[in-house]
């Protein structure tokens, strides 16, 4: 595989990066983690007219369910970004993998909605913590530099992921059933968090190797002892006393409410209009697929020109794009919606990691993400009732399209807030200094000898 690799860099003529980098692996991992724990979560739209047609449950009970789990992979957010950081990413999700197996299967075998709000909501919830959480982490420790390249890849998967569950699902629902469905689905999903897993390793120390984007001058970074435990705390404090830390936290919830009222509510309101439920799940499948274009593009952009401006752009275009909805009355209105608001709402999320770096340097992002996912799962959990709720009120989904381009226009006022990036807002993470020797052998293993990189991260 390495050989491969490097003759690719030697044809393709590569000079500032290389493909002969095991970063990259450790990226795909993360990609395939990411679409197997978001696409349940991304594609529940497609179970709720299901079970209001097998069990006679309301479409708000029901949304409650997506809520109670938001809520519940909220609170265990900063949870598992400490865990992450403290025993690992990949012991984390493990852990995660077999509380996704036994959520998928206890979900597959619901008869009350209770089982359906302990199942999906509580065991589900954790499970996605476990999962979603210390990966973006883990990626960010292979990256010295380039890290926007690195997570705008993995990031593609949130896309990718829904795009092609949410199909699958409405051709499973409608040959198997909803339940069969769910358990084929949950077997195997768990199969593939197993294997790949497998192959995955916390930081480049763990896997004998030097992070990507590290040049022949650079000193390695503490990733792991005593040293990096006791110092990880200490720059947490940092952390916690800057107003980037919480606002971040509040703009994760505003954009997540504004998107989840769609993800949701986009598949019954496209149902209550007249398309067929095929159909309506091809809109939220298109969704996927042309978020994957900005859902790249955003953190390689965010990391070159402007974090700030490339996230207030994606947060203003989600707000302004819902308002086509109210005109939607057919399926090519539906499906026009799809396409133009699939391009902020990709880039809506994912340039977060490259404004961590930013502002906290090479400090591990573990707990500091997991407390923006935090807010992010509150707001998931209160988008996901607002439609189910607003439809069991009045009858139509018109104030759930309101209230979701008011969040996420909220959202874009609060990131211009937001304090500059030239400048980071706490000291530099430490590096070992005395381990000079060592960096400069594995550079010249690993990599070419100038330098994997050509330039600082920009600030805004």
């Amino acid at each position: 595989m390495r050989k491969a690799a490097l003759w690719f860099d030697k044809k393709l003529d590569l000079k500032e990066h290389t493909i002969a980098h095991y970063a990259w692996v450790i990226v795909a991992i993360a990609g395939v983690v990411q679409m197997v724990g978001a696409a349940i979560r991304m594609a529940f739209g497609v179970l709720v007219d299901p079970l209001v047609e097998t069990f006679g449950w309301s479409p708000g009970s029901i949304g409650f369910a997506y809520a109670l789990m938001s809520i519940v992979t909220a609170i265990a957010s900063p949870a598992a970004g400490w865990l992450g950081n403290r025993f690992g990413a990949r012991q984390t999700m493990l852990v995660g993998t077999v509380l996704f197996f036994i959520g998928m299967m206890w979900t597959s075998q619901t008869k009350h909605i209770w089982e359906l709000y302990t199942a999906y909501g509580i065991v589900f919830g954790i499970s996605q913590a476990l999962l979603l959480v210390p990966v973006v982490p883990a990626v960010a420790a292979w990256f010295r530099r380039h890290l926007g390249l690195g997570t705008g890849i993995m990031m593609v998967s949130w896309s990718l992921g829904p795009a092609l569950v949410v199909q699958v699902l409405a051709v499973l629902f409608a040959t198997v059933g909803w339940s069969q469905a769910f358990m084929i689905v949950g077997i195997t999903g768990t199969l593939t968090l197993v294997l790949i897993l497998m192959f995955f390793r916390n930081t480049p120390e763990d896997a004998g190797r030097i992070a990507y984007g590290t040049r022949i001058n650079d000193s390695p970074l503490i990733t792991s002892g005593n040293i990096y435990t006791k110092t990880q705390k200490e720059f947490q404090r940092f952390a916690y006393n800057t107003n980037a830390f919480w606002n971040l936290i509040n703009i994760h919830f505003l954009g997540c409410v504004g998107h989840a009222v769609i993800l949701v509510g986009i598949i019954p309101l496209g149902i209550s209009k007249g398309l067929g439920p095929l159909t309506a799940a091809g809109v939220l499948t298109t969704i996927s697929v042309v978020s994957v274009i900005t859902r790249f593009m955003a953190p390689v952009l965010a990391e070159k020109i402007s974090a700030k401006t490339v996230m207030f752009i994606a947060f203003f275009g989600q707000g302004i794009g819902v308002f086509l909805l109210f005109t939607a009355d057919s399926t090519l209105d539906f499906y026009i919606f799809a396409v133009t608001w699939a391009i902020p709402y990709g880039g809506e999320g994912t340039a977060f990691p490259v404004l961590i770096r930013k502002y906290y340097g090479h400090a591990p992002m573990g707990t500091t993400y997991g407390w923006q996912l935090l807010g992010a799962g509150l707001g998931m959990a209160v988008g996901g009732m607002i439609p189910g709720m607003v439809f069991d009120i009045s009858g139509t989904y018109t104030w759930a399209i309101m209230l979701s381009g008011a969040f996420s226009l909220v959202g874009a006022l609060a990131i211009t807030l937001l304090e500059s990036t030239r400048k980071q807002l706490i000291p530099d993470w430490p590096v070992l200094e005395d381990n000079q020797e060592k960096i400069t052998t594995s550079v010249a293993t690993s990599v070419p000898s100038t330098s994997i990189s050509s330039g600082k991260i920009n600030g805004d």
